[in-house]
């Protein structure tokens, strides 16, 4: 078997539909594998107040009637977006993030994001996309699928290991092949929860600069910070064109808006713009991203006063509280044990915000441990290993607090004593 038929096999039988499965055949199992929002933040019955709100706005700003505004955004529109500069103004208030709205493209999530770079910036012979081992696997699995050079690079408590990273791009060099694209999650990652300090994003952007690759990096947990320490984007940081910015709003509003943006702002060596090279592969891809979306998101920005702190407070703080009680419970039922369970050689990292956190055990965690543990014990969880390209997190499972109603966390944590209890006297 190939490397790359390793891979596939791995992506479809202990990724693709496996949670899902388990949580089909185990209804009753307490979910602590699933990292998605918290649906009573949903606020889809402020839909049509959102589109009103836009199309006074943009009426009134083009002085145009919201008639002929309306019959234009029934229509086929622009790839690169209809609501750009209301999102511009929005990333330079909340992030600093300073960009003409032509730079910007609007997309269907996240995910259409990163099929656009890869198909417009990856060839499949000699450039070489970098990931973070282990990490979101959306990226890394399409570039598999799409037989692109895929290059795991580990993850430490600091984010991706920059010194590992440079020696994977000189050893990628010395075989005649170019590092083009890095993709990172700066804050919070998905699985593990680390956040990248301020020093090594300024350094990953000099890396960047010195080897000439693009940055890829996804912001979709960095507006949930904790502890009141929000620190820059590496795009804020970035002088020269540098990274590709990837911004979700599945999570800070909620993921049935399906609008990703991505920020594209390099100019090529050849004077092309990266934001028109990647419009073009948009526009044989899904063509545009639905105004009717656009709209509600326009229409949000523009009644928030193109800032989602206050949007987002009362989320954060409840985000937190899920946080502080997963980790009361793990403190109640891992150290608190009595040392002859061995519960108290489980350990834990305390993220300082995001959806995740990483438990560390003293011995592997299978697919089958986890079809037991739901069946016998009712509760999910997530093998660290499902998020490796490499083997690896073989001892780890990634616990998802974002999702999980708070007054079943503590439920679901004594579920999991029990079951990794059962595990270590076996």
């Amino acid at each position: 078997m190939t490397k790359k038929q390793w891979y596939v096999n791995k992506q479809i039988e202990d990724v693709m539909g496996f949670l899902n499965e388990v949580q089909l055949n185990y209804p009753a199992a307490i979910s602590l594998a699933s990292g998605r929002p918290d649906e009573r933040f949903f606020d889809l019955q402020n839909i049509q107040e959102y589109v009103d709100t836009y199309v006074h706005y943009i009426s009134k700003e083009k002085n145009t009637s919201p008639e002929k505004l309306l019959n234009d955004l029934g229509q086929y529109n622009r790839a690169k977006g209809v609501v750009n500069e209301l999102v511009s103004t929005y990333f330079e208030n909340d992030y600093q993030i300073k960009v003409d709205g032509e730079e910007l493209l609007i997309n269907v999530g996240s995910q259409e994001s990163f099929i656009l770079t890869l198909l417009t910036l990856c060839s499949k012979e000699n450039e070489v996309l970098v990931v973070e081992d282990p990490s979101y696997i959306g990226l890394s699995h399409f570039g598999i699928m799409n037989e692109c050079q895929v290059l795991p690079s580990p993850v430490t408590e600091n984010g991706l290991c920059l010194e590992r990273l440079e020696e994977n791009i000189l050893a990628c060099k010395e075989k005649g092949q170019q590092v083009k694209l890095v993709y990172v999650i700066p804050d919070f990652q998905n699985p593990t929860g680390v956040r990248m300090p301020v020093k090594n994003r300024s350094k990953l952007l000099e890396l960047a600069e010195q080897y000439n690759f693009f940055i890829i990096e996804d912001n979709a947990y960095g507006d949930f910070v904790f502890e009141d320490t929000k620190y820059p984007t590496i795009k804020s940081l970035d002088k020269k064109g540098c990274v590709i910015y990837l911004h979700s709003f599945s999570k800070i509003i909620y993921p049935a808006l399906r609008i990703g943006v991505m920020v594209c702002n390099a100019v090529l060596k050849d004077g092309s713009k990266l934001s028109d090279l990647m419009a073009k592969t948009k526009a044989y891809t899904t063509v545009n991203t639905p105004s009717l979306t656009q709209m509600v998101l326009g229409g949000l920005l523009v009644k928030h006063q193109f800032s989602l702190k206050e949007y987002n407070k009362e989320k954060i703080e409840k985000l937190k509280y899920k946080r502080d009680r997963t980790i009361q419970a793990l403190t109640t039922y891992f150290s608190s044990a009595s040392s002859s369970s061995g519960l108290d050689k489980i350990t834990w990292n305390i993220p300082e915000g995001g959806y995740f956190l990483t438990l560390t055990l003293p011995f592997n965690i299978t697919k089958e441990d986890v079809i037991n543990c739901a069946k016998n014990y009712k509760v999910i969880v997530t093998p660290m290993s499902f998020f490796y390209l490499l083997r690896g997190g073989s001892n780890q499972i990634r616990i998802a607090y974002s999702y999980v109603a708070e007054e079943q966390i503590d439920t679901a944590i004594h579920r999991l004593s029990k079951f990794l209890s059962e595990k270590l006297n076996a």
